[in-house]
């Protein structure tokens, strides 16, 4: 048995340019997002550490601890989405979807801060809508195709804490005006909307949905780990919430490991296969 998206094969100039895109928007993301990466590592140096890393840095910059890392981990996920599609494309749809989750979380970062730029966000909206107009999927992208309950719940216990603190830090930015530090305060709008984001795409019974659940993890357990391991650093929460978006996360991953214990393959084709093989009994007279 065929599934559907392996029957409707792209043609090969579709898949010509398809690699043209990938190719030219991963040149521009790596040359954009390079600097970030490094920051995945320098926010969980000691003080003493942290400040020889920068020259530049203060003791007070420490605030930005958790902004620059928020920072890092959306590069990351913008670009490791895209990267991932070099290879077996159909089979990476979650990490595409991952890929436009961040994009989304930026915008909606800018938009409840009061920041929000055409010319700063939208070569990154660009880029992942012409990724996904290109993609072999593309067709299937938006069909309905079921989702995960257990994660689905925990993904909208994580929106409901994470929207009301991306109001109230929005409201704060808004206050701030141009001579506050905005940028900060939409970073920490932008982190918290994408743990929630990647935790809803990663529900999807896509192929490949494994890497925005994963990432949503990785998200939320930075926010946890640095503000307890940086209790004095303003850009964290506080230890009572640190624990429980913990909590989420260790939640959250035993529901995806037993979502993925269950699955045949997150292949379509193979979740096909297996789908025959659970009927062959019945058709075989053996019941």
């Amino acid at each position: 048995m065929t599934h559907p998206e392996e029957a409707t094969a792209p043609g090969k100039v579709r898949r010509v340019s398809f690699l043209v895109v990938l190719v030219l928007v991963s040149l521009f993301l790596i040359l954009a997002l390079a600097g970030t990466f490094p920051l995945l590592f320098e926010n969980w140096l000691p003080t003493e550490a942290w400040l020889r890393a920068r020259p530049d840095r203060s003791p007070g910059d420490q605030v930005h601890r958790l902004h620059s890392l928020s920072l890092a981990l959306i590069a990351w996920g913008i670009l490791s989405g895209i990267l991932l599609q070099f290879h077996r494309p159909r089979r990476k749809v979650g990490a595409l979807l991952m890929a436009v989750a961040g994009v989304a979380a930026v915008t909606l970062g800018e938009m409840i801060t009061g920041t929000f730029t055409l010319a700063g966000v939208g070569p990154f909206l660009a880029i992942v809508l012409v990724t996904w107009a290109l993609h072999p999927s593309a067709r299937t992208l938006l069909r309905h195709s079921g989702v995960d309950v257990p994660m689905l719940a925990l993904a909208l216990l994580a929106a409901g804490p994470a929207i009301a603190y991306a109001v109230e830090v929005g409201e704060a930015a808004r206050l701030a005006g141009p001579d506050g530090d905005v940028e900060h305060l939409t970073f920490m709008v932008t982190i918290a909307l994408l743990v929630p984001l990647w935790a809803l795409v990663g529900t999807i019974a896509k192929p490949g949905w494994t890497f925005p659940a994963g990432g949503a993890v990785v998200a939320g357990g930075c926010i946890g780990l640095q503000s307890l391991i940086f209790p004095d650093a303003l850009s964290g929460v506080e230890p009572a919430w640190a624990s429980a978006v913990l909590a989420w996360c260790i939640a959250y991953m035993v529901a995806a490991w037993l979502r993925r214990r269950g699955t045949p393959s997150t292949h379509p084709a193979r979740l096909a296969r297996g789908a025959d093989r659970v009927r062959q009994p019945e058709s075989s007279g053996d019941r």
